[in-house]
């Protein structure tokens, strides 16, 4: 029997390496690393992990490697993961990240791309799109991407795209374009927008909206900002009680929205549960290391402050 689920998400299955600096080093110089640890991440599997845990029914896609560890495996299907198209590719390595975090919380990242580095020439795994409401296209290999963006759309799913920050250096012009064709809603931090304008000669956000019928512009410590045709929202961001590490914050977000659109909430209410999803995140270090309940993001939404 076909899974039913409401949120499939293509993207990263990784090992996060998270180290701390005083700050960040000048070319050819170097600064003191402390505080190493590793942890389970990517933005695919963190957004699956932290949305199917908050009761969204989530499928995962996502390319790894023969190392990929079976604890990992383990918790993503504790949490209610539908894994079916987490796929070990032979003889690559899981991706794994390197995060260094400064004393204000800024990071610099490098990314080992392992199994997905040959994403392109892996059969498109089809169970994520087929079985899910709303498709959610993140980090991986553009020309893949696509693949899975046309046949959302030919299986009438809604198709959100999130390049994150692959954007900058993934991306061209042109695969970009190609996505936008078939995307619903357009998840973009505002660098991310910056770079999206420049690859398409635009000038002003709403423009976007001539690819996208709902842009989601995160803000980071300042909230987030819904664009439609008809309206322009600016949703304030809440506080979490300490801020120790921002990694995965993004991540947290999105599951957020999307367990505010599995329960029928209106989006802007949607922006508010993702700011108290993100805000639960950034309390210890690594992505899904704090996992909220539905019920503790309900009552810290309650802290919502307006903008």
């Amino acid at each position: 029997m076909r899974k039913s689920n409401f949120l499939g998400v293509y993207g990263h299955a990784a090992i996060d390496i998270i180290y701390s600096s005083d700050g960040f080093p000048q070319p050819n110089t170097c600064v003191e690393l402390v505080d190493r640890q590793e942890f389970f991440g990517g933005t695919g599997a963190n957004l699956a992990r932290i949305a199917a845990t908050l009761g969204v029914k989530t499928a995962l896609a996502a390319h790894v490697g023969d190392d990929f560890p079976n604890e990992f495996k383990g918790v993503l299907s504790e949490a209610g993961v539908d894994i079916t198209d987490v796929i070990k590719v032979r003889k690559q390595r899981t991706p794994y990240v390197i995060m260094i975090s400064d004393s204000n919380h800024n990071q610099i990242g490098f990314v080992d791309q392992g199994a997905v580095r040959v994403q392109d020439n892996q059969p498109l795994r089809t169970h994520t799109v087929d079985s899910s409401r709303f498709v959610h296209i993140g980090t991986g290999r553009p020309e893949y991407m696509l693949k899975v963006a046309r046949r959302a759309r030919w299986r009438k799913k809604t198709v959100c795209f999130d390049p994150a920050q692959e954007i900058h250096y993934v991306y061209t012009p042109e695969t970009l374009k190609q996505i936008l064709e078939y995307t619903h809603v357009l998840f973009m931090n505002s660098s991310e927008m910056e770079t999206a304008k420049s690859y398409l000669n635009l000038e002003d956000d709403r423009e976007l909206l001539s690819y996208a019928n709902l842009i989601v512009n995160t803000l980071g410590g300042n909230g987030s900002r819904v664009i439609t045709d008809d309206d322009e929202v600016i949703i304030g961001a809440i506080d979490p009680d300490k801020t120790v590490d921002t990694t995965g914050a993004g991540d947290g977000f999105r599951a957020g929205f999307y367990a505010g659109l599995s329960r029928g909430l209106p989006v802007e209410e949607c922006s508010w549960i993702g700011a108290s999803t993100a805000s639960f995140v950034v309390e210890n270090v690594g992505a899904q290391s704090a996992l909220p309940t539905w019920e503790m993001v309900q009552r810290r939404a309650a802290r919502r402050k307006k903008v």
